[in-house]
């Protein structure tokens, strides 16, 4: 029970806007609607790295024209979070209770994903967008705050990493195969 949900606990985000959720050493980014993207599910392997941590966790990413869904298991198969979006609000739940904001998993997966122009109609006025399609970045005042790399095509990417310097947080997403 207790696997992952100490990693989980370092991408708390405490947003009171229920779809527009903090991201850890990051902007808070407002949740675009899904229909920016083909409809599409991913399996993946998620690692999550923060100093001395570096853990595993098992995602399940559905997105159609009435939202996004996420599920999160540990590699042995017991269920740790949840987040949903509507397409009007996003919700979540997860075993690290209050300690963690899964919605800023959702917001991550949009950043790395979703056209350019829906990523910035979801960040403010401060953020900049560095786009390239095997690199984006976040920039506020010249300084990267987010990066991602990205192999593969669009929206099912095969490898995703996500680097928040500030953080001090790094993800690899891998796709798994069905």
């Amino acid at each position: 029970m207790k696997y992952g949900l100490v990693s989980l606990a370092l991408l708390a985000g405490c947003a009171s806007d229920p779809r527009c959720p903090d991201i850890p050493g990051g902007p808070r980014y407002c949740l675009q609607a899904s229909s920016a993207v083909a409809p599409y599910v991913a399996l993946q392997d998620i690692r999550i790295r923060r100093g001395d941590l570096d853990e595993r966790l098992i995602a399940q990413l559905e997105v159609d024209a009435a939202g996004m869904h996420l599920a999160g298991l540990t590699p042995m198969g017991q269920r740790v979070l949840e987040a949903h979006f509507d397409n009007r609000v996003a919700t979540a739940g997860s075993l690290a209770g209050d300690r963690f904001d899964a919605r800023a998993l959702l917001s991550l997966v949009q950043i790395a994903v979703w056209p350019a122009d829906s990523v910035r109609a979801g960040l403010g006025e401060d953020w900049q967008l560095d786009d390239a399609p095997a690199r984006r970045r976040l920039l506020r005042d010249g300084t990267s705050i987010l990066e991602v790399d990205r192999v593969g095509e669009p929206p099912r990417y095969q490898l995703l990493n996500i680097h928040l310097p500030d953080a001090g947080l790094s993800l690899t997403v891998r796709a798994i195969d069905e």
